[in-house]
C-alpha cells in the first residue's frame, strides 16, 4: 500500500468504528464529509438512474469494500462497483478537509499501522515526505493528475461523460507519437484548433494507453507550481500550455508536451498537427456516451467535429473564448450572417462589402487573424470562407445583433433572392443534351449561407424584439414574388426558407392552389428527355422534401397532408420513387412514421381529408397496409435545427397495435369505390399474414358486391392465382392452410362466370396449365404436357357440345395460349377440319399462331407426302394465303421448292415466316440469300455464327451480308448483335480482291464506333490497314476538317449531299476520337522507328497534295500522344520524334492525349485529390526521365504536374467542405 492509500484506509477504519473515536474528537464531521464525497462519486458513476438513487443511500455498505479496494485485496466485485469505489477514493483525496485531517494526524496513522505490522518503520520514514508532496499536489489547482483532469473535462450536464475516443477518432498516428514521446525525456508540441483540445487530446491518448503512463502524467497550468514539481520530482510527463524553459524541463529527465493553437509560435520540426476527427468515430463515440445516434449525427454537422464547439452545444461549462472581444465580435457578426462566401466570385465580395460597409480587402485583412486564434470561429478552405458552426456562434453572439445588422442582412437576402437564373425555364424544357453557362451573380455557397442564417435567426433567440416575427414577415413577403423562374433558381435552398418560416411556405402553396395552381401545374409536370439515363426529369423533388420536413411537426401535418394529396392528383409517369403518394405513405406508415404526431392525430387527419381526397385516401390506405411487411425504412427529410431535440435513430421498430391496423382497414373500406382494381387490391391484402385479423372484413366487404363483379375475369383470375399459390406451397410458414382457404374458394365459386368460355379461359393462359402442383412440372414435363392436352381437349369438347364448333374460333382469338386450342382441336378432329380452319384463316377469323400450330401438328402426324397433298387441296381454295401452310412445319426442302413455284408475293411471305433452325448445312448459302431478300438479318447472323467456317459459308458471302445490312440501314440489328458480328469478322481474312477489301473496310468504318467495344484494335481490318497506309488516315481526317485556306470546297446546294457529308463527318470524328493506335507497331506495342518516320514523311506529302497542311500537326501530335506508357516511357525514340518536329501544336496534342488518357474519375466523397497526386507522381517520373533527352517533353510534363496539383488542391478543398457539412 502507498502512504496515501494507508491514510485513506485509516480514515475509513475510523468511520467504520474500527479505531478509537477519542483520537479524533476534533473531527466529528468526518462522517458527513465522507458521505458528501460518496454522493459526489455516485453522481459521476455511469449507471442507470434507479441504481444510482438506490446506491446513494448505502455508504455504510461500501465502507469495508472501499478499504479492501484500497488495500488491493482480491475480493470479487463487479467492475461497475470498482468504478464507484475508485471515484469515491478520488473524491476523498480531493476534499480539502480530508486532506487537512490526513496531514495533522499523519504520524498517529503511521504509528497505528506500525503496531498492526502492515509496513516497516524504514518504509514509513522514506515515504513521509512523499505523502505531503502528493497531498499538496492534489490541493494545488495548478497541477492536476491526468485521470482527474479527464474526469473534470469529460463530465457534462445530464450525466453525459465523453469517452476518450471522442478525441482520438482518426488520430491514431498522432496518439502513437504522443505515447512514444512519453517513453524518454523529450519536448513535443501538439497543435489543435484550441489549446484546450490539444491538452484533452494528450490526456486522452495517455490514459487510454496505460495506467502506468497516466500515473506519471499531470496537467500543469500554474507556472510556479510547475517549476517546483520540475525540480522536486523525476520522470514526470507534463501536459501544459506553458512554453517557458521547455528544454530545461527535458534536461531534468521529464517529458513535456506543449499544447498550442495555430496562433502560437512553435517548432514545426517537433509539432503534431491534429487532423479533423473522423466522422464515424466521432459519432460512435457520442453514441457510446449515451447520445442518440440521430442527435450524434446532428452534433457532428453542427459542431463541424470541433471539440470546443461540441462542448458548447452539449452545454459543458467553459470559459468564454479569448477571441471574443468587443472588436472581434463586431468583425465576426457580418460573417456570421453571411455564413460562407467564395472569394473568386465578385458578387460574393460585393455582398461582403454591403453587409460590412467596408472595402473587401480591408475587411479580410481585419478578420484573417481570427482564423488562427484559439477556438477560432472561422475557417478558410481554398477560396471559401465559412463560419465553423453558425448555430453555436449565433447562440453565443445573438445578443450582439442589432436592428441595423438585420437591415443590412435583409438587403443582402433581397439581392440573393433576385439573382434569378435567366435560363432556368429553358433548362427545364430542354429535351436534348446541352451545356449551360452560369449567368448568376452569386455563388451557391453564399446563397446557402445566407438562407441558413435566415433560418437560424428564426430559431435562435437573439434578444432582438420579435426576431422570429421579423423572419416570418420577411419571408412571407418574399414568397409573393416567387414565380417558376425563381422557384427553379432557388429550389435547392427551399428547405432553408421552409424551416425559417413554415407558416409562410404553407400559405404560399395554399394560395397557389386557390388560384388554380398556376405554379404547381408547371412544377409537377414530368419532363421527358431525349438524353437521360432515366428518361424523365422532375422538378418537384425539393417541394416534396420541404413538405416531408414540415410533416414532422404535428401543427403543420394537416396542411401538409392536404397539399400532398392535391399533388397526388397530377399524372406522374416518371421512373422516380419521389412521388407525392410515396411521401404520404412514409409519413403515415405504421412502423416508424415520419412525423411526431401520434396515430390518433394521424387517423383524424386522414378522416378529415376523406371528403376532399377520397380516391387518394383509399390508395394511401392500401399502401400503408402493404407496408406492414416492409423490412427497409428510409427516413424523410427533416428540419436541420427545428425540433433538433426530438431527432432519434430508433434501435427497433415498436410493435404495431392491432387497433391501428383495423382502423386503417375500416378507413379503406369506407373510402373505396370497389372498382375492379380496388377489389383486386383487397383480395391481395386479405392473403397477407399481417392482416389475418382483418381477413373476414375484406371478404365480407367484397361479398356485398359479388353480383356486380360476377364473371369479372380480372378479379377471378387474381383470386384463383392466390388460392393456387398458397395450395402450391402448403409446407411454407406464410401459406394459408386448406381450412383457411375455404372462404376464398367459396367466394371464387360465387363470382365465377357461368359462361363456359369465360369460366375456362384461364386454362389456356400458359403453355402448361397452372394448378397447385405447378412447381413439380419440371420433374415430369412430358407427363404434365400430356395431362394439359387431355384437359384442354376435354374443355374444348364441352364448349363444342354446349355452343358448337363456331364458338371455338372467337375463343381461340381471345386466349393467350392459342396453340393450346389448336392442339386440342387436332387431338379431337385430326385433319378433318383442315379446310374449315384454312378458310377461317383466309377470312381473318384465326391468328397465324393458331394455324401454324395446327398444321405443324398435321405435318408431324401425317408426314411430308400426305402434307403435300393437303397443300394442293388448300391451294385450290386460296393460293394467296398458302404460305402459312408451307411455313408451318419449319424449313423443309420440298415445301421451299413448292413455294418457289408460286407467285413472288407468296414466296416472299414464306421466307418471312418460315423457321430455318432445322435447315441442312448444304443449303445455307441459298437460304442466306433468300433471308437477305426479306431482311431477316438476325436469323442470317445466327446461321453464320453457328457454322462459321470458310467451307460452309464463304468470306464473300459474309462480307456481302454485312455490307447489305449497313447499306439497308439495319442499325438496330447491327447494334444489338455486335457481339455476333465481331465473331464473324474475326474469321475473315483481309481479302485480296480490291472490291471485297474496299467493302469490308467501308463497313468497318461505318460501324467502328460500336465495333471497337467488341474487338481488339489489331483485330479490326480497318485499323490494320490504317497503320500501314497513311492515305487512309489522311482521308478520314479530311472528312472532318476543311482544306487549307483558298482550297475549300464549294458548299453543295443538294440537301441529300449535305446530309451525307455531315453523316460521314460525324462518323469520321467519332473514329478519330477513338483511334488510339501508333502506326507501324505490332500488337505488343513495339514501334518500328524507321517505318514510323517514313509514315510521317508520307503524311507530309499527302497533306500538301490534298491541301491539308493545317491539320498535319494535329495528326502527328495525336499519333505521338498514342505511344503506350510502358516501363521505358518516355523512350528515347519518342523523345527524338518530339524534338525532331519541334512544334508547339504537336506538343499541345501530346499533352491533350496524356491528359485525356486519364479519363473521368470516380471517388469517395471525402477522398480528396489522391487520384491527382498519383498522376503527379507518374508525370514527375516521366519528367525526370525525359529531362536529358527532350526539353520540349520535359516542359509538357511540368505543365501537367502543375495542372494536376491545382486539381488535387481543388479536390482536397471540396472534400474538406463536404466532410464538415455532411
Amino acid at each position: 500500500m502507498t502512504p496515501v492509500e494507508i491514510a485513506l484506509s485509516f480514515v475509513i477504519s475510523y468511520v467504520a468504528g474500527i479505531v478509537p473515536t477519542d483520537w479524533f474528537c476534533n473531527h466529528k464531521s468526518m462522517t458527513e464529509k465522507l458521505e458528501l464525497c460518496f454522493k459526489r462519486a455516485v453522481n459521476k458513476w455511469t449507471n442507470n438512474p434507479d441504481t444510482q438513487n438506490a446506491v446513494g443511500e448505502q455508504m455504510g455498505k461500501y465502507l469495508t469494500q472501499l478499504k479492501d479496494f484500497i488495500a488491493h485485496k482480491p475480493v470479487g466485485r463487479h467492475p461497475r462497483e470498482n468504478d464507484l469505489l475508485r471515484l469515491w477514493a478520488e473524491e476523498i483525496l480531493n476534499d480539502t478537509e480530508c486532506n487537512t485531517f490526513l496531514l495533522e494526524y499523519e504520524h498517529q496513522i503511521m504509528a497505528l499501522k506500525l503496531e498492526e505490522g502492515c509496513i516497516i518503520a524504514k518504509e514509513i520514514l522514506e515515504e513521509t515526505n512523499n505523502i505531503k508532496v502528493q497531498i499538496d499536489q492534489l490541493r494545488n489547482r495548478g497541477i492536476t493528475k491526468s485521470s482527474v483532469y479527464w474526469e473534470q473535462w469529460a463530465s457534462g450536464p445530464n450525466r453525459i461523460k465523453l469517452n476518450t475516443s471522442i478525441l482520438l477518432a482518426g488520430r491514431e498516428k498522432e496518439k502513437q507519437k504522443v505515447i512514444e514521446s512519453c517513453n524518454a525525456p523529450c519536448c513535443l508540441y501538439v497543435e489543435a484548433t484550441s489549446t484546450k483540445e490539444a491538452i484533452a487530446f494528450v490526456v486522452a491518448a495517455i490514459i487510454s494507453e496505460s495506467d502506468a503512463l497516466a500515473e506519471r502524467a499531470v496537467v500543469a497550468t500554474n507556472n510556479e507550481t510547475y517549476k517546483d514539481i520540475v525540480e522536486n520530482s523525476n520522470g514526470m510527463i507534463f501536459v501544459t500550455d506553458i512554453q517557458e524553459n521547455a528544454h530545461y524541463v527535458v534536461s531534468r529527465g521529464h517529458t513535456i508536451i506543449l499544447c498550442v493553437c495555430p496562433s502560437d509560435k512553435n517548432n514545426e520540426a517537433c509539432t503534431i498537427h491534429l487532423p479533423i476527427l473522423d466522422r464515424d468515430g466521432f459519432i460512435s463515440s457520442l453514441v457510446g456516451s449515451g447520445v442518440n445516434e440521430a442527435k450524434a449525427r446532428s452534433l457532428a454537422i453542427d459542431s463541424a467535429r470541433d471539440i470546443s464547439v461540441l462542448r458548447n452545444l452539449l452545454e459543458f461549462t467553459d470559459k468564454t473564448p479569448v477571441w471574443q472581444t468587443t472588436g472581434n465580435i463586431r468583425l465576426i457578426i457580418p460573417a456570421l450572417l453571411l455564413g460562407e462566401w467564395h472569394e473568386e466570385w465578385q458578387g460574393d465580395k460585393d455582398l461582403v462589402e454591403l453587409i460590412t460597409g467596408k472595402n473587401y480587402n480591408n475587411y479580410i485583412e481585419e478578420i484573417t487573424p481570427l482564423l488562427f486564434t484559439d477556438e477560432a470561429p472561422l475557417i478558410r478552405i481554398g477560396k471559401i470562407w465559412k463560419i465553423k458552426s453558425p448555430f453555436d456562434l449565433l447562440r453565443q453572439l445573438g445578443s450582439y445583433i442589432t436592428s441595423s445588422h438585420l437591415d443590412r442582412f435583409a438587403e443582402v437576402v433581397e439581392w440573393v433572392l433576385q439573382d434569378d437564373d435567366p435560363d432556368a425555364e429553358d433548362k427545364m424544357n430542354e429535351k436534348g443534351l446541352r451545356w449551360w453557362q452560369n449567368k448568376q451573380a452569386f455563388s451557391g455557397r453564399i446563397k446557402e449561407g445566407v438562407f441558413q442564417s435566415l433560418t437560424l435567426l428564426s430559431i435562435v433567440p437573439c434578444h432582438i424584439q420579435d426576431n422570429k416575427d421579423w423572419v416570418d414577415s420577411f419571408i412571407e413577403n418574399k414568397f409573393k414574388d416567387f414565380d417558376l423562374k425563381r422557384y427553379l433558381t432557388h429550389r435547392h435552398n427551399l428547405q432553408w426558407l421552409v424551416e425559417a418560416s413554415p407558416s409562410s411556405f404553407i400559405k404560399f402553396v395554399q394560395y397557389d392552389i386557390k388560384k388554380g395552381s398556376p405554379l404547381l401545374n408547371q412544377i409537377m409536370d414530368v419532363k421527358h428527355k431525349d438524353f437521360s439515363i432515366i428518361g424523365t426529369e422532375i422538378f418537384y423533388t425539393e417541394l416534396l422534401f420541404a413538405l416531408e420536413t414540415l410533416a414532422w411537426d404535428k401543427q403543420y401535418l394537416f396542411d401538409t397532408t392536404d397539399i400532398l394529396m392535391h399533388l397526388c392528383s397530377y399524372p406522374n409517369d416518371s421512373n422516380y420513387a419521389n412521388k407525392p403518394i410515396n411521401t404520404l405513405s412514409s409519413i403515415y406508415q405504421f412502423g416508424l412514421p415520419q412525423t411526431y404526431a401520434p396515430f390518433e392525430t394521424r387517423l383524424e387527419i386522414l378522416k378529415s381529408c376523406a371528403t376532399k381526397h377520397l380516391k387518394t385516401i383509399s390508395t394511401l390506405c392500401v399502401l400503408l397496409l402493404k407496408g406492414l411487411s416492409e423490412q427497409v425504412f428510409i427516413q424523410n427529410a427533416h428540419f436541420r435545427w427545428r425540433m433538433r431535440d426530438r431527432k432519434e435513430s430508433p434501435n427497433y421498430i415498436p410493435s404495431i397495435p392491432t387497433t391501428h391496423v383495423i382502423a386503417i382497414v375500416q378507413l379503406l373500406l369506407a373510402t373505396s369505390e370497389f372498382s375492379v382494381e380496388s377489389i383486386k387490391e383487397m383480395v391481395n391484402l386479405s392473403f397477407v399474414n399481417y392482416l389475418r385479423g382483418c381477413r373476414t372484413m375484406f371478404l365480407d366487404a367484397i361479398s356485398k358486391y359479388k353480383d356486380k363483379i360476377k364473371g369479372n375475369e380480372e378479379i377471378t383470375d387474381c383470386l384463383r392465382e392466390k388460392i393456387n399459390w398458397h395450395l402450391q406451397y402448403q409446407e411454407s410458414n406464410w401459406a394459408l392452410s386448406k381450412e383457411e382457404l375455404v372462404p376464398f374458394e367459396k367466394l371464387l365459386i360465387e363470382i365465377e362466370s357461368d359462361d363456359i368460355l369465360i369460366k375456362n379461359k384461364y386454362l389456356f393462359e400458359n403453355f402448361l396449365i397452372k394448378d397447385p402442383d405447378y412447381k413439380d412440372y419440371d420433374n415430369d414435363f412430358l407427363k404434365k404436357n400430356k395431362e394439359t392436352r387431355e384437359i384442354r381437349a376435354k374443355i374444348i369438347k364441352q364448349i363444342i357440345d354446349e355452343k358448337g364448333l363456331d364458338a371455338v374460333w372467337p375463343f381461340a382469338k381471345t386466349v393467350k395460349n392459342k396453340e393450346g386450342v389448336a392442339n386440342a382441336l387436332f387431338d379431337l378432329y385430326g385433319t378433318d377440319i383442315r379446310g374449315e380452319i384454312y378458310k377461317k384463316y383466309c377470312n381473318g377469323d384465326l391468328s397465324k399462331t393458331f394455324v401454324n400450330r395446327y398444321f405443324s401438328s398435321i405435318y408431324s402426324g401425317q408426314g411430308e407426302s400426305a402434307y403435300l397433298s393437303i397443300i394442293e387441296e388448300l391451294n385450290s381454295i386460296s393460293q394467296k394465303h398458302i404460305s402459312i401452310i408451307l411455313s408451318a412445319p419449319g424449313y423443309q426442302q420440298a415445301l421451299a421448292d413448292f413455294a418457289s413455284t408460286l407467285n413472288k408475293d407468296v414466296e416472299k411471305e414464306y421466307w418471312e415466316d418460315v423457321n430455318i433452325l432445322s435447315c441442312p448445312e448444304e443449303k445455307y448459302s441459298n437460304i442466306i440469300w433468300k433471308l437477305c431478300s426479306v431482311k431477316r438479318y438476325t436469323d442470317i447472323l445466327h446461321i453464320i455464327r453457328i457454322k462459321n467456317d470458310e467451307n460452309t459459308i464463304s468470306t464473300d458471302i459474309k462480307i456481302r451480308v454485312l455490307c447489305e445490312m449497313v447499306t439497308n440501314g439495319a442499325w438496330d440489328i447491327l447494334r444489338s448483335h455486335m457481339y455476333e458480328i465481331s465473331d464473324i469478322l474475326k474469321t475473315i481474312s483481309l481479302p485480296k480482291n480490291n472490291t471485297q477489301k474496299s467493302l469490308l473496310l467501308q463497313m468497318e468504318f461505318l460501324i467502328y464506333d460500336n465495333l471497337r467495344h467488341y474487338m481488339n484494335a489489331h483485330e479490326i481490318h480497318l485499323i490494320q490497314e490504317i497503320n500501314k497506309e497513311p492515305s487512309l488516315l489522311m482521308g478520314i481526317y479530311a472528312l472532318v476538317f476543311k482544306a487549307d485556306d483558298g482550297f475549300e470546297e464549294e458548299c453543295s446546294q443538294d440537301n441529300t449531299q449535305v446530309k451525307l457529308k455531315l453523316t460521314m463527318a460525324d462518323l469520321a470524328y467519332r473514329f478519330i476520337q477513338n483511334y488510339h493506335e501508333v502506326p507501324c507497331s505490332d500488337p505488343t506495342g513495339e514501334v518500328d522507328e524507321n517505318a514510323l518516320s517514313g509514315y510521317f514523311d508520307e503524311l507530309k506529302r499527302l497533306a500538301k497534295q490534298y491541301h491539308q497542311t493545317n491539320i498535319l500537326p494535329l495528326i502527328i501530335g495525336r499519333i505521338l500522344g498514342n505511344f503506350r506508357e510502358t516501363e521505358d516511357y518516355p523512350s528515347e525514340m519518342f523523345c527524338r520524334f518530339v524534338e525532331h518536329f519541334n512544334d508547339d501544336r504537336i506538343d499541345s496534342e501530346i499533352r491533350c492525349a496524356l491528359f485525356n488518357r486519364r479519363g473521368m474519375t470516380t471517388r469517395s466523397p471525402f477522398e480528396g485529390g489522391t487520384i491527382e497526386r498519383y498522376h503527379i507522381q507518374t508525370f514527375t517520373k516521366y519528367r525526370d526521365k525525359a529531362r536529358y533527352h527532350s526539353p520540349r517533353l520535359t516542359h509538357i510534363f511540368e505543365n501537367l504536374i502543375k495542372e494536376y496539383q491545382q486539381m488535387a488542391e481543388r479536390e482536397d478543398n471540396e472534400a474538406k467542405l463536404l466532410d464538415i457539412t455532411n
